[in-house]
């Protein structure tokens, strides 16, 4: 008993007794301290009440777990917070030391639970760690172990306080969702890590400034930076991107992406320079990234290598675009070019030249050496005229021997002598292969573009007859094309037959005709007919050989037309019933068919028309191939090789307009010809000049020395026919005796 309580109860017992003034004083003043120190009392049993209230609800409140711990672990009591109440916290352990608590499932976790209680004792310092518990379920008011029925790993943060000098304060906190999480999220970088190191593309990913954060290997590779390297610098020193063509720098695709909030591609012809200087051709796109509520918190940019299919694009361009053999422009790609430049021409009146280049003497190396020999020259020709070109010029191959040099913004006056100097360095050029030395020489027409120029078709046209009228003057000339100029244009005209002559191929607007060939021998029953060709033109009206043939021959068509009228006679000849009377009556028909001397001196010619005869079947004797006395004398062994191969199937040949030129008297001899068709010009005036009448008799004695017949042409009028029949002619044709009428018609 505290000493005023004393003093109090001393006071009362002497009551009874006669109190002093002095003492009345003192009693009244501990009986004031008295009811003060009631007061107190009461105050702080409320204050105490209040502060238990309110820490029963702090702890009802925690979703952590608060345990009171002495060193020993023999007294350990929970505190009811929510967590302690809750189904999470197994009640059971409540009231166990946390030794027993640990023996249940966690005995091996015990020591090192006391060593944190002692530490954070030793040190008077708060400890922090994290743990995990396999907490099991049981049966209520059941322990045993064997009636566990499941279990539970749970990871908990821990606080440990001291409060004591043998006791601590533990706060536990449960954050087995959040390491769930965290074990997810793990799993999910790991997967999406190893998947970027996989994957095919480079990748690389930047923060919303566009400094890089990650990249995978293969952008590693390309770029030259290690993502050690890389990671937090901007993206535009690591990806250095430039145009293949302009080499100019390209605006980084992160950037547009971070700026614009959309997705990039890189445009074609992207070249990424890597740190040491390797160059990739790559192809690209850059995206934004954004968080949940939509705001831009990166970009990603993925790219590849295309390098290898970019060479391969590049060299299928380059070939599409170029001659394989000179490495010069092609006819293609140089009528691209020659048409831009007549566009140019047009809108800003500028003037330029073309030149139309042509071998001379080329065919010469070609046969004698072979066309490796020929090749080499090309080649050769081609570094030459590179040399001595303008760099804003531009060269072509046309085909075969056949260049073209477009003068760009250059005058007519400027470009004769840059093409008197070709002219002359490849006139003074050699070509030497296995100790044979050949000069050749070239033939140029110019053509000047400007704003009166037509069109692609019409400058290529004019400048290809300048050059076949140099070729014309002598070869290894220069020819300027003017409009005025008469031959010229003709020559002209044969370019658009040929146009004409092809399509009416593709068309098949060829027709073929026939004229009566008459016997001038009495008895003679035989029926002899000639074959003639007709093209119908675009509105349906018939056009003379002699319109087209000449183009034909110049622009190389006339071994198709040769092809057609095989095709064509031989298909006609076995659907009619010529047929049938030629097997039983070969002798009593003939027909005969014009070949060109291209045909006769091309090998695959005489292939193909062995393969039609076997084909359509046809009795070979009732077939005579007329060919002219030009092209037997200018081709005479493949002409008498010619011959003697059809000879032999039995068909015939007939020399056409003999006596043009008296050389051919000499070669007469070597040719296995039938007939001797002479020339319609003895024919026309025989009755009145006497040097054709000398001519003919003399070209008819020659052929029957040789055992061949002779047949007049031109024969116009019954008169001819008459001095014919004197002089002793075989045969005569002409429209005085029969026109052409259609085959089979």
């Amino acid at each position: 008993m505290s000493l005023p309580y004393r003093s109090i109860f001393k006071a009362g017992m002497q009551m009874q007794q006669p109190v002093s003034r002095t003492q009345g004083f003192q009693i009244e003043h501990l009986q004031q301290e008295l009811l003060q120190a009631l007061a107190e009392q009461k105050l702080l049993e409320q204050r105490l009440y209040t502060s238990e209230a309110q820490m029963r609800a702090v702890l009802e409140a925690m979703t952590d777990i608060v345990l009171i711990l002495d060193s020993t672990g023999e007294r350990m009591e929970v505190m009811p917070t929510q967590a302690a109440l809750s189904d999470e916290f197994d009640r059971d352990a409540i009231g166990l030391t946390i030794a027993q608590f640990l023996s249940l499932s966690n005995a091996d976790r015990a020591e090192t639970f006391f060593s944190q209680i002692r530490r954070a004792l030793e040190t008077r310092q708060t400890v922090i760690f994290e743990y995990s518990l396999t907490l099991e379920h049981k049966r209520m008011g059941d322990l045993s172990a064997t009636d566990i029925d499941t279990s539970e790993e749970m990871w908990f943060t821990a606080s440990i306080s001291p409060i004591s000098e043998s006791s601590v304060v533990w706060v536990a906190r449960n954050i087995t969702d959040r390491k769930h999480l965290e074990q997810a999220l793990h799993r999910e970088k790991d997967l999406a890590q190893i998947t970027l190191q996989s994957i095919g593309d480079a990748v690389m990913t930047t923060d919303a400034f566009g400094c890089v954060k990650d990249c995978n290997p293969i952008a590693e590779k390309l770029t030259g930076w290690t993502v050690d390297e890389a990671r937090g610098k901007p993206l535009s020193d690591i990806f250095r991107i430039v145009n293949d063509t302009t080499r100019k720098p390209v605006e980084n695709p992160v950037e547009v992406a971070l700026r614009e909030g959309r997705i990039v591609t890189l445009m074609k012809e992207t070249i990424l320079i890597s740190r040491e200087g390797t160059e990739y051709a790559i192809d690209d796109s850059a995206a934004p990234i954004r968080d949940r509520d939509g705001q831009i918190v990166g970009a990603v940019l993925v790219f590849h290598d295309i390098t290898k299919s970019h060479q391969i694009a590049c060299q299928l361009s380059w070939q599409a675009s170029h001659d394989t053999l000179t490495g010069l422009v092609n006819r293609r790609e140089f009528e691209r070019v020659l048409n831009s430049t007549i566009t140019t021409a047009k809108s800003d009146n500028s003037q330029h030249v073309l030149c139309y280049l042509d071998l001379d003497r080329f065919k010469v190396v070609n046969d004698t050496c072979g066309h490796g020999a020929g090749d080499r020259l090309l080649c050769q020709l081609t570094a030459l005229m590179q040399n001595h070109i303008r760099e804003i010029d531009t060269l072509a191959r046309l085909g075969g021997d056949e260049f073209a040099l477009l003068l760009y913004r250059c005058s007519l006056a400027d470009a004769e002598p840059i093409a008197d100097r070709l002219r002359q360095i490849i006139r003074d050029f050699r070509f030497f292969w296995e100790n044979k030395t050949f000069a050749i020489g070239v033939s140029i027409g110019l053509v000047t573009i400007n704003d009166q120029s037509a069109d692609l078709t019409s400058v290529l046209s004019a400048a290809d007859t300048a050059c076949y009228a140099a070729k014309q003057k002598g070869r290894n000339c220069i020819f300027v094309y003017r409009e005025d100029d008469l031959e010229l244009t003709q020559k002209q005209d044969d370019r658009q037959w040929s146009l004409r002559i092809q399509s009416a191929l593709e068309e098949n607007r060829f027709c073929l005709y026939s004229q009566r060939i008459i016997s001038l021998k009495p008895g003679n029953r035989r029926e002899h007919y000639e074959i003639l060709l007709r093209l119908v033109d675009e509105n349906g009206q018939l056009i003379l050989p002699g319109a087209f043939l000449q183009a034909a021959e110049r622009y190389d068509l006339i071994g198709e037309i040769d092809q057609w009228v095989i095709r064509k006679f031989l298909t006609d000849y076995q659907q009619s019933e010529i047929a049938t009377i030629a097997a039983s009556r070969s002798d009593d028909i003939l027909y005969a068919i014009n070949l060109s001397g291209v045909s006769i001196s091309n090998p695959q010619f005489l292939t193909f028309l062995q393969q039609q005869l076997a084909q359509f079947n046809i009795v070979p004797q009732t077939l005579c191939f007329e060919i002219t006395e030009t092209a037997a004398i200018s081709n005479l062994a493949q002409a008498t090789q010619f011959i003697s191969s059809l000879k032999q199937l039995g068909c015939r040949f007939a020399l056409d307009d003999f006596g043009v030129g008296m050389s051919s008297l000499a070669y007469l001899k070597h040719l296995p010809i039938d007939y001797l068709k002479i020339d319609g010009s003895f024919i026309k005036n025989l009755v009145r000049d006497p040097v054709d009448q000398t001519m003919v008799e003399c070209c008819h004695r020659i052929a029957h020395v040789m055992n061949i017949e002779t047949i007049a042409e031109f024969v116009e009028d019954r008169s001819t026919l008459e001095q014919l029949q004197k002089l002793g002619i075989d045969c005569a044709q002409g429209y005085g005796i029969a026109k052409p009428i259609p085959f089979l018609g």
